[in-house]
């Protein structure tokens, strides 16, 4: 017995020199890039994986920046207009997430949802594993450095410690997959591909404005993909991925 499912996905392959993951949420520091998903193989020696989070978030503000250089006007991070005290937090050139649907709905809300309609694209989870790593993880696993920097600053004319810490940051290449959930529109996925392109421009994880979270882009590929799952006759499920590549309807696109 088998399944299968034809879609269309593009993958970025990039990577990082360094991306400062933070600090944790705990104490005022900056929100943590990387989750801990526990150890794999026996005894761990396939190393401790970890999802990398925010690259979502991060094309979100790359179709901002790019809207606002493009002069359009398109959904906000945001789906509030103002705080509780009055404050504007939308700056001029954007609106509430889902506020133009379905009325005027704006080319990153096509893309990328809200409250109001479901996103048109799906990210497959980034998952990296330290390449210290004892075993070679199996699986759609990317292999990278990983490694935690201690910090230890002291009060002024004293050797008391005032914060003691480790920031962990992480540094390879890996693959983000952006699978169409929807056919979209020449224009629509030719503005997805141009946000994808932009994101260099922003980096990535903490400590974005020093020079530590810096992302390169290798190689977009845009192909058609046959998933397949069958059952053995001893009961084992087996997956399969045929892909054709899309490269002359991208080619059209980005012309």
């Amino acid at each position: 017995m088998r399944v299968s499912r034809t879609f269309k996905r593009i993958t970025v392959r990039m990577r990082t020199p360094i991306a400062k993951t933070g600090n944790g949420t705990i104490g005022g520091g900056k929100i943590n890039n990387l989750l801990s998903l526990g150890k794999e193989g026996r005894a761990g020696k396939e190393g401790t994986m970890y999802l990398v989070k925010g690259l979502r978030g991060l094309l979100g503000h790359a179709m901002m920046a790019l809207a606002k250089e493009q002069g359009r006007e398109i959904c906000h991070s945001s789906d509030k207009s103002e705080t509780q005290k009055g404050e504007q937090i939308i700056p001029e050139g954007f609106h509430p997430t889902g506020a133009c649907y379905p009325k005027n709905e704006c080319i990153k809300h096509k893309i990328m949802g809200s409250i109001h309609r479901p996103s048109r694209i799906k990210f497959e989870p980034v998952i990296i594993v330290s390449s210290q790593a004892k075993q070679k993880p199996i699986g759609n696993v990317n292999v990278v450095h990983i490694a935690t920097e201690k910090r230890n600053a002291l009060a002024f004319g004293t050797k008391k410690a005032i914060q003691d810490f480790g920031e962990r940051y992480f540094s390879g290449e890996f693959s983000l997959k952006i699978e169409l959930l929807e056919e979209l529109a020449p224009e629509v996925l030719k503005f997805l591909l141009q946000a994808l392109l932009y994101m260099p421009e922003l980096g990535l994880g903490a400590s974005v404005n020093n020079g530590a979270g810096k992302i390169e882009l290798l190689e977009i590929a845009f192909e058609e993909v046959q998933r397949t799952r069958a059952v053995t006759m001893q009961g084992e499920i087996r997956e399969e991925e045929k892909t054709r590549s899309l490269w002359k309807e991208l080619e059209a696109i980005l012309s």
